[in-house]
């Protein structure tokens, strides 16, 4: 498992697991508990894709693939505590996911689908997130601005090397929407 911190406080853990998460696992036996800002704790799951944590707000995020998942049927299971400490769980299509108009969660989703689910990736992500001027994990933003806004910025400080690494990492992203936007098209025009 690998954790790491970023300039915002959020906490990341990946877990390299392939298995998928079964919805008859305790969920609270599975999870390690962190100390967040003041009493609000942030719950992170070492069985998880990925799992993030703000104590600035107090939410923590853990992804899974859905029993019925396949390359076919992306589905994913995210659960964890939201601002208020209340335990949610939620099931995400990554195929129905629009960067335009997204939560940073779903982003996250789109980087396990399109395999950028690394240090370098969730270090994009956090500046996407905080350039997206969202402070929660949860609220939508247009994602696709704020990686086109962090490209000029890094064109503008002649940064090339993260503006390359950006590039190939939105292209990435794009490309997997575009094709899951067209499937769908397409499965509907044969209705």
């Amino acid at each position: 498992m690998v954790t790491g911190i970023n300039a915002n406080a959020d906490i990341i853990t990946s877990g390299k697991s392939s298995s998928v998460h079964s919805k008859q696992g305790d969920f609270k036996k599975n999870v390690l508990t962190c100390v967040g800002m003041g009493t609000q704790k942030v719950k992170l799951c070492s069985d998880a894709l990925i799992s993030y944590a703000s104590p600035k707000t107090g939410e923590s995020v853990n992804i899974y693939h859905a029993d019925n998942y396949s390359k076919e049927n992306p589905v994913y299971i995210i659960k964890g505590l939201d601002r208020y400490g209340n335990e949610f769980e939620k099931e995400v299509n990554a195929k129905e996911i629009n960067p335009n108009c997204c939560s940073y969660n779903d982003m996250m989703i789109l980087n396990l689908e399109t395999d950028n689910a690394n240090d370098s990736s969730y270090l994009k992500s956090v500046m996407m997130f905080d350039k997206s001027g969202r402070d929660s994990y949860f609220d939508e933003a247009d994602y696709t601005a704020a990686i086109q806004s962090l490209m000029k910025d890094f064109k503008t400080l002649g940064c090339w090397d993260s503006y390359i690494f950006m590039d190939k990492w939105f292209n990435d992203i794009l490309n997997y929407a575009n094709k899951a936007e067209k499937w769908s098209f397409n499965a509907k025009m044969l209705l």
